[in-house]
């Protein structure tokens, strides 16, 4: 997985709006941000950029590789 955790969110949405691939979506019950779609990160760093307040934590153990137009 390359999002570890959400630590301390706040259920800004921001992680929610940045992704490019959907991978994060906001819990109804909680009003927090969960990992919802794991193996569609793309290890863009976005969703962690983007948090006001910190929450989010990704590995780098997953790797893209690079895309060659010939």
């Amino acid at each position: 997985m390359s999002i570890e955790r959400i630590d301390g969110c706040i259920g800004c949405g921001t992680c929610v709006s940045t992704c490019p691939t959907d991978v994060l979506r906001l819990n109804e019950k909680t009003g927090k941000a969960e990992i919802r779609y794991p193996q569609d990160c793309q290890v863009c760093y976005l969703c962690q950029q983007y948090c006001p307040v910190d929450a989010i934590t990704i590995s780098a153990g997953k790797t893209i590789p690079a895309i060659t137009a010939w």
